[in-house]
């Protein structure tokens, strides 16, 4: 499986020369496996993985949702319309009914919000709402790729969101952000990510700044280590920026969770890994 990272930003997308390493994008990380492209959010990074689309051989496009903030659906649009006719488009989220599933799509993405009739925008793509906690499969089990396997757990966040275990070509990547910081890693979510190649971990604040912003539903890289130990993973890599945060403040930070843990990392824009 190959991970290209097209956003890793929280909140909101920045821009300007102290930006430029780590990326102005909000949260979009696209997972390769054969034909199928899975994509984890789709913040204002997605836009430019539409533009992608447009020329890939991608034959079927999976959008997993952790859940509806702006940051995480503002590039959806664009991503659903870089797909366009020929791909078979799927979005799938976690604890919420299918009416409930369509109706915040309709809603973020209609007028006088956005320039287009909703019932077009999504009329190609198939809407997948799935229990909190679920587990499920995305794919076709083709010899270039298979099937991957999906299992979610609900996270603590305002308004609610969920982490996501994918697994495919015997590896596995392990995707939990939007999720409220906390000294002890709660038993299911170290299962979650038990023994994974890659944890993407929230790394929005620093110890210092969460004493300020308990209940935000975000959390540090104290937190991050905990669960990595916690399950055995093999890297982690810091995820959901603050964008307060510029290339300075980000480098040092990439310094200290590297010094605490070995195959530690902030991600940044355009990296590409082979899990």
């Amino acid at each position: 499986m190959e991970l290209e990272v097209w956003g890793a930003r929280g909140t909101s997308p920045v821009s300007g020369s102290r930006f430029n390493h780590y990326g102005g994008h909000t949260a979009c990380l696209a997972l390769r496996a054969g034909e199928d492209l899975v994509v984890l959010d789709a913040g204002s990074g997605a836009a430019a993985l539409g533009e992608k689309l447009v020329r890939s051989d991608i034959r079927r496009v999976h959008v997993l949702l952790s859940h509806f903030h702006h940051d995480h659906v503002m590039g959806l649009p664009y991503l659903v319309l870089g797909a366009g006719a020929g791909r078979r488009l799927a979005i799938h989220a976690c604890g919420l009914t299918a009416d409930m599933l369509r109706d915040s799509l309709y809603r973020l993405f209609s007028e006088p919000y956005f320039p287009a009739q909703e019932t077009q925008l999504f009329s190609g793509v198939s809407l997948h709402a799935h229990a909190a906690g679920d587990a499920f499969s995305l794919g076709e089990g083709t010899r270039s790729g298979g099937t991957v396997a999906v299992r979610a757990e609900p996270l603590r966040h305002p308004g609610g969101a969920s982490a996501f275990q994918l697994a495919g070509c015997g590896k596995a990547l392990a995707y939990v952000t939007d999720i409220e910081e906390s000294p002890e890693p709660p038993p299911a979510l170290i299962e979650l990510c038990r023994g994974a190649d890659m944890l993407v971990h929230d790394t929005m604040f620093t110890g210092e700044e969460i004493e300020t912003r308990r209940g935000w539903g975000h959390s540090t890289i104290e937190a991050a280590l905990a669960l990595a130990e916690a399950a055995g993973v093999r890297r982690l890599a810091g995820f959901h920026h603050n964008p307060s945060h510029d290339d300075l403040v980000l480098s040092r930070r990439d310094e200290e969770i590297a010094a605490r843990r070995a195959g530690a990392f902030l991600l940044r824009e355009g990296q590409v890994f082979h899990i």
